[in-house]
């Protein structure tokens, strides 16, 4: 678990114990989401898009790219985790949350501000950490009104829990069929977890003035598709006597990445005659892992070592197949600090990554929480981006010069029963971004500041979560300032409950105007939108009934801006209803 990870400990007169009813004392924003009894929601980023200061950026489609991005950064400043992990893909930064079905989760942590000081770089707006592992028993059939069937099996034997995923359909565009094959397993202290998606991908919604050859209004191509495969496999033990302890955690995570296109391409610019064009593009990544931590009382030692490796062939049928491999190596120490009284816990941490492809970089952590008689904390710490695998190292449009992206951020919030409070500021400098050429440089800096608000509670059968983010910030390119990319300044979300005879649940979010810059056309803007989603069911014994209904009010919205300023960006998904029935053995 990540707590483990952040050295979390209290002792008994026979050693150390680490526990995870701690989690909330520590000097951040930290939020625990046990994954049960969700009835509006049913995928990975639907859920975390339900916190407050977390943004999902997703093509739209069943089973299309999903990742998500902390207080106001992109997707590359978030590290994601599996069982305690990193699993951020070491060639772009991100994580496809798609990878991963909502049924094999059994909870997920969120440590919100820098975070560098507990595994590395990417962790800039915070931690997502994925914890696979239920211990239940029931055997799910689904479908919906977009022609898609799915089977789910949850089960606990033997000390083993797996959960096997089945999933075949349809989106609401051309070119939007899919298939998703999922396999987790917990057994002891070992984990694995396998998936297989096979996907069509449409592309944008084109310029309704410029239909493409090879695809419609909905589409831009028939043909394109995607086909990933992935696996990790990974193993977690602590020894104990008396106030020592050693935890180790070796991992090795494996994804095989394909890409189809067929597009039309001018080969004589005089006469505009085409030729049409299949291209292929095939990624493997290898990274293999060994955390290992020392603890002492109130110490850790954490000692991270990692080394990655990606190839790549790419075939266009006009010119020749090109191979080539990247590769990285990175380790990195951190001594940690954890001093808890009756009323105050403080924590401390310092680090230090090495890089092999731009040396050493510190990170730092300082904080504390007051308990009692209400609940105060406050932090800060810095963190930093290390340039990705493309950024130094993709043929044509890479710089092996880069250094990594620096942030340092002030945390701050106080609890009041059911109601909380928190702000955040944040600097970034040395941000990447590519100049005209095409060519990733150092040149930008970024701040970002914010108020999330968020109260939850229950009275009788009625459960309820609300949230409220505020979100401002500029980018600084050239001594130019532009307003904060892609992030609403003003969202709102919730989720109702009821639990009786029946259950029901209505979840929504609302999202304020969003804005994205072109240099070819300036300000993009998407207005605001309002998403509803309903549920409910039934429990007969062993057996259960539900419906859900997704998008009641059928909001026409976009999930995430195209590449250009005239296509019509990525839409979500409008009206459908998906019925299933649970049986629990």
């Amino acid at each position: 678990m990540l707590l483990i990870l952040i050295s979390i400990m209290y002792f008994e007169s026979k050693g150390i114990t680490v526990t995870a009813d701690r989690f909330e004392h520590l000097p951040y924003q930290v939020e625990v989401i046990e994954i049960e009894n969700l009835l509006t929601i049913d995928k990975l980023g639907e859920i975390l898009e339900k916190e407050a200061g977390v943004k999902i950026n997703e093509n739209g489609d069943p089973g299309s790219l999903s990742q998500a991005a902390v207080r106001g950064y992109t997707p590359k400043h978030t590290l994601i985790m599996l069982n305690g992990h990193r699993v951020s893909d070491p060639k772009t930064g991100g994580f496809d949350l798609s990878t991963f079905p909502l049924s094999a989760i059994k909870r997920i942590e969120i440590v919100k501000g820098s975070s560098s000081v507990f595994q590395g770089s990417n962790a800039i707006g915070g931690i997502i950490n994925i914890i696979t592992g239920k211990e239940t028993n029931y055997i799910r059939f689904q479908g919906n009104s977009n022609s898609t069937l799915g089977t789910n099996l949850q089960f606990y034997k033997f000390g083993v829990n797996g959960n096997l995923n089945l999933e075949k359909g349809e989106g609401q565009r051309s070119n939007t069929d899919f298939e998703h094959y999922a396999l987790a397993l917990n057994w002891n202290d070992l984990s694995f977890t396998g998936s297989y998606k096979d996907l069509g991908t449409p592309g944008v919604l084109p310029d309704s003035a410029a239909i493409p050859i090879f695809g419609d209004s909905s589409a831009t191509s028939f043909f394109d598709n995607q086909e990933t495969q992935f696996a990790d496999l990974s193993y977690s033990k602590i020894f104990t006597n008396g106030d020592l302890g050693i935890l180790i955690e070796p991992a090795i995570t494996g994804e095989i990445l394909e890409y189809n296109w067929k597009y039309d391409q001018v080969i004589d610019f005089f006469t505009q005659e085409t030729d049409t064009i299949t291209a292929n593009a095939r990624y493997k990544t290898i990274v293999g892992q060994l955390n290992t931590k020392f603890l002492y009382k109130m110490l850790s030692l954490s000692v991270n070592l990692e080394k990655d490796r990606v190839w790549l062939d790419q075939y266009t049928s006009n010119y020749d197949t090109t191979s080539f491999s990247l590769e990285e190596e990175k380790a990195g120490m951190a001594l940690s600090l954890f001093h808890e009284t009756q009323n105050i816990n403080t924590f401390a941490s310092v680090r230090e990554d090495w890089y092999g492809s731009f040396g050493l970089h510190p990170s730092f952590s300082i904080g504390s929480r007051i308990i009692k008689p209400i609940e105060i904390f406050a932090s800060v710490g810095s963190a930093f981006q290390a340039p990705t695998l493309y950024d130094l190292y993709y043929p044509g449009c890479s710089n092996e010069e880069l250094k990594p992206e620096y942030s340092l951020s002030l945390t701050g919030g106080i609890k009041i029963k059911y109601i909380t409070i928190s702000g955040h500021i944040k600097e970034i400098r040395d941000r990447i971004a590519y100049d005209e050429t095409w060519t990733p440089q150092n040149i930008s800096k970024s701040r970002v500041f914010g108020i999330d608000i968020e109260a939850d509670g229950k009275y009788e059968n009625l459960s309820y979560s609300l949230i409220y983010s505020y979100l401002d910030g500029y980018d600084e390119i050239d001594d130019s300032k532009r307003e904060l990319q892609h992030q609403p300044k003003h969202s709102v979300a919730g989720i109702l409950s009821y639990e009786g005879p029946i259950i029901a649940e209505i979840s929504g979010k609302w999202m304020g105007i969003r804005k994205r810059w072109f240099s070819f056309g300036g300000w993009k803007i998407e207005d605001q939108s309002f998403i509803l989603d309903f549920g409910i069911s039934k429990k007969f014994k062993d057996f259960s009934l539900g419906l859900n209904v997704e998008n009641v009010l059928d909001t026409e919205y976009i999930t995430n801006f195209g590449s250009s300023s005239t296509d019509r960006d990525y839409p979500g998904m409008g009206r459908y209803f998906n019925l299933w029935a649970e049986h629990s053995f």
